[in-house]
C-alpha cells in the first residue's frame, strides 16, 4: 500500500506526523522518507528527446532547473513552434520529475508541430514558497528567449504544477514573480489537471480520502493529514500559518483578479478533496470569461490519469474512469487548437 493510501486510511496505527503542528525535525525527515519512497508509482515509457539545465532566476541560491523536451519528429529544428511548458504534481514535496512523460509525448503526437517542455522545480520542506515558483518562471523565461519558439506559449501543470500554471496565467501574479510584461504576453493559455487553486480553505472543510483508494475509482487518495503534510511543507506546520498565505494569490490563484488570467482550461475531479474549489475557480473565471472552459471528471479522484490506459489504446473506455480521461483529454487538445492558433489545426 502506498504513504498516501496509508495515510488516507487515518488509523491510529500509521501517524505520518506524531506532532503536526509542531514537528521535530526528526519527525519531518521521517514523514519525508516515507512520502518520498514512492517516486513515480506508474513509470513512464516515453522518452524526451533531449535534457538540459538553466539557472534559476532565485536570489536565495544559485541553483539549476533541470528540463526535458519533447519535439515533433517530422519538424526541422529550427523551424519556429508554439510551445507547451509542463509542471509536474508533487503536493510540492515529491520529486515526480517525468511522472508526466507518455502525456508529453502524446501531445506532441497529437499537435503535430507543438514543442512540450517539462519543467522540474525545487521541492519543500527544502525549499518553501516560493521557490519552486521562481523556477517555473525560469522556464518561461528560457522557452520565450529560444530562436525557434514562435511567440505562442501555453502553461500545462498537473496538481502542485497546476498551481504554478495558474499563477503564471495571472498577469497579476506572473509580473508580481519576475515575468515582464512582454514575456507574459506570449502566455495565450493554461491548462491544468486537478490543480491546488484555494488554499485560504481550511482542510477541515475539504472532502478528504479518509477512506484510502474507493474500489473501481482511478485516484491518489489525499487524506487531512497527507494534504497537511504537504501544504506544511510548503507554507509552514502551524494550520494558522497555512491558512494566513493562503490568502496570498502566489499561494491560492484563486485570490487574483479574475481579469488578469490567460485563457484557462481546468480539470476537477469528483473525488478530488481539491475538486470543489477548482470547480468553484473555474465557474467564475467562465461567468466573467467566455475563453475559459472547464470539465468535471466524474468517477475519478486526483492523479485519475495516471491509473487508466493510454486514451489511443482499445481498452480504454471500458476501464473505470475511461470516459473521463478520453473527454476530457479531447477537450484539452481542443481548447489548445482554440486559442493557440499557430497550432497544426485538424
Amino acid at each position: 500500500m502506498s504513504v498516501a493510501s496509508r495515510a488516507a486510511n487515518a488509523t491510529t496505527a500509521f501517524q505520518l506526523l506524531p506532532n503536526p503542528v509542531d514537528p521535530s525535525p526528526a519527525e519531518v525527515a521521517a514523514a519525508l522518507a516515507l512520502v518520498r519512497a514512492g517516486g513515480i508509482s506508474h513509470p513512464q515509457t516515453a522518452k524526451p528527446d533531449r535534457s538540459l539545465t538553466i539557472a534559476s532566476i532565485t536570489t536565495s541560491t544559485r541553483r539549476e532547473v533541470k528540463l526535458d523536451i519533447y519535439d515533433p519528429a517530422a519538424l526541422p529544428a529550427e523551424t519556429p513552434r508554439p510551445v507547451v511548458l509542463n509542471w509536474h504534481g508533487s503536493g510540492f514535496v515529491v520529486d515526480r520529475f517525468g511522472a508526466d512523460a507518455d502525456v508529453n509525448r502524446w501531445m506532441v503526437d497529437e499537435l503535430h508541430n507543438v514543442t512540450v517542455v517539462d519543467g522540474d522545480y525545487v521541492k519543500a520542506p527544502e525549499n518553501r514558497f516560493p521557490e519552486g515558483l521562481y523556477d517555473a518562471v525560469s522556464a518561461v523565461k528560457w522557452v520565450v528567449a529560444q530562436p525557434w519558439f514562435d511567440g505562442n506559449l501555453v502553461v500545462k501543470g498537473h496538481s502542485a504544477g497546476g498551481n504554478f500554471a495558474l499563477c503564471l496565467a495571472s498577469r497579476d501574479i506572473a509580473l508580481s514573480l519576475g515575468l515582464t510584461s512582454e514575456e507574459y504576453s506570449h502566455i495565450k493559455a493554461c491548462v491544468t489537471l486537478y490543480p491546488c487553486t484555494d488554499s485560504s480553505i481550511p482542510l477541515d472543510q475539504k472532502a478528504t480520502n479518509e477512506k484510502g483508494e474507493l474500489p473501481g475509482i482511478p485516484m491518489s487518495p489525499l487524506s487531512a493529514q497527507i494534504m497537511h503534510f504537504f501544504f506544511g511543507a510548503y507554507l509552514g506546520w502551524n494550520p494558522a500559518t497555512q491558512l494566513s498565505m493562503g490568502h496570498d494569490p502566489r499561494v491560492s490563484p484563486a485570490k487574483a483578479p479574475l481579469a488578469s488570467f490567460a485563457p484557462s482550461y481546468i480539470i476537477a475531479c469528483e473525488h478530488d478533496p481539491l475538486g470543489h474549489e477548482a470547480q468553484h475557480f473555474a465557474e467564475r473565471l467562465m461567468q466573467h470569461d467566455a475563453r475559459h472552459a472547464f470539465y468535471f471528471a466524474q468517477g475519478v479522484g486526483h492523479s485519475y490519469e495516471t491509473r487508466i490506459p493510454d486514451v489511443r489504446d482499445a481498452r480504454v473506455l471500458d476501464a473505470p474512469g475511461g470516459k473521463a480521461k478520453v473527454e476530457s483529454f479531447a477537450k484539452m487538445l481542443a481548447f489548445i487548437r482554440k486559442n493557440v492558433p499557430s497550432v497544426e489545426q485538424v
